[in-house]
C-alpha cells in the first residue's frame, strides 16, 4: 500500500485483475503479528480512475497496471510492484485483443531480467502471486476456502473428484492445471478468484504445468 500512514506503508497485497470484465479483487495475505486482518479487503467490482466523473466513468484497465503504476481504489492507493508470470504470457500471447497493453508487458519484462526471472514474494501486484505463507497462514487460507464453500454450500465433491479423473487418463494423480481450472468452473466450484489461485500455489504446480488433483481436493475437504 503507498500511504502516508507508517503502518500501512508496509502492508502487501494481492491485486486480482479480470480481463473479461475489467473487475477488480484485492486481497491482503495473513502476516504473523502484523496487527492487521487479513482476508478480503476489496470484493470484486470494477474500479473507477480518480479523474472519472458520474457522467463519464473511466474504469482501470491492463494499459493501467504496469510495474510501478500507481493505482487509486477509492480512499486507498496501492503501487503495484510485481506481477505473476502467467500476466506476462497471457498479455504477450494476446497482445491484440487488449489496445495500450504493452507498457505492462514491457515493465514485467524489465523487472524479470533485474530480478533474473524470478517474482517478488511479498509485493503487491497486478495479479495473483505465489505467497510463502507460514503454517499458521495456511490454516487461515483454508478456513477461508471452507468459509466460501459452505457459505454457497457446495457439496459437490464426488463430482468434482470424478471430472478431474477423466483428465487424468493415466492416472498419474495430476492433470493440467488449465484442465483442473475448466473442471472447477464447469462444476460451479464458488471460490474467489485470489482465493483460488492462493490454493493452486499451495498445492504447487511442476515444470510441465501439471498439478496434484488429489492434493487440491484435500484442501477442499479439509476439516
Amino acid at each position: 500500500m503507498d500511504s502516508v500512514k507508517p503502518e500501512d506503508r508496509g502492508r502487501r497485497f494481492i491485486i486480482s485483475y479480470r480481463l473479461a470484465d475489467d473487475m477488480i479483487t484485492i486481497f491482503e495475505p495473513p502476516v504473523r503479528n502484523s496487527g492487521n486482518v487479513s482476508g478480503k479487503f476489496l470484493e470484486r467490482t470494477r474500479v473507477t480512475k480518480p479523474t472519472s466523473t458520474p457522467e463519464h466513468p473511466q474504469f482501470y484497465g491492463p494499459q493501467d497496471l504496469y510495474i510501478g503504476a500507481r493505482i487509486q481504489v477509492f480512499s486507498h492507493r496501492f503501487k503495484i510492484m510485481d506481477a505473476d508470470d502467467y500476466v506476462l504470457r497471457y498479455l504477450e500471447a494476446r497482445k491484440d485483443d487488449f489496445p495500450g497493453c504493452e507498457k505492462t508487458i514491457e515493465s514485467i519484462r524489465t523487472l524479470r531480467g533485474a530480478t533474473g526471472g524470478a517474482s517478488m514474494k511479498t509485493s503487491v501486484k497486478g495479479a495473483p502471486m505465489k505467497v510463502q505463507r507460514s503454517p499458521g497462514d495456511l490454516q487461515a487460507l483454508l478456513r477461508e476456502v471452507k468459509t466460501q464453500l459452505k457459505k454457497n454450500n457446495y457439496i459437490n465433491f464426488s463430482s468434482l473428484t470424478d471430472a478431474f479423473l477423466q483428465y487424468d487418463r493415466n492416472r498419474s494423480g495430476t492433470i493440467d492445471l488449465n484442465e483442473l481450472k475448466k473442471v472447477c468452473h464447469k462444476q460451479n466450484l464458488p471460490l474467489d478468484d485470489d482465493v483460488m489461485q492462493a490454493l493452486i500455489n499451495e498445492c504447487g504446480v511442476d515444470q510441465n504445468g501439471q498439478i496434484s488433483h488429489a492434493g487440491f481436493m484435500k484442501f477442499l475437504t479439509w476439516d
